[in-house]
């Protein structure tokens, strides 16, 4: 179902896309901050398993705003719900590059996870696009 036209639905799908790039930001800071503890340049308390809660919480907090605006605006059950859900997938399964237990970071894990994500993303633009016209 494409998204309706009125002022209000542009309002809150602009609304939507600014969260999704805002946050779309912070995920990548995640990779960056990973990097960053793998070189060990990152502050003394910060580990991969308080990187892992704070990405965890993140990805709450925009799921349930996207949860809140796939009922407001009737798209659950489409494509644009299938295609942000798989976004969602690609950024639960880059925390697979994370070895918590011995604190270790597999770099050509992360570079693929980082792909996949803006492959994802990417896709998912593409649906708003396409329900934008």
């Amino acid at each position: 179902m494409a998204i309706t036209t009125g002022r209000t639905a542009i309002l809150h799908r602009n609304d939507f896309l600014e969260r999704f790039l805002t946050y779309n930001t912070v995920f990548q800071e995640f990779f960056k901050t990973m990097d960053l503890i793998d070189r060990g340049e990152a502050l003394k308390y910060e580990t991969y398993d308080r990187l892992i809660n704070n990405f965890l919480l993140n990805l709450k907090i925009y799921g349930v705003h996207c949860s809140s605006f796939l009922e407001k605006e009737q798209l659950t059950n489409t494509l644009f719900e299938e295609k942000l859900n798989l976004y969602f997938i690609e950024l639960v399964e880059s925390l697979k590059c994370l070895d918590t237990k011995n604190n270790q970071l597999d770099r050509s894990k992360m570079q693929l996870a980082q792909q996949k994500i803006s492959d994802s993303g990417r896709a998912f633009v593409q649906i708003i696009d396409h329900n934008i016209s």
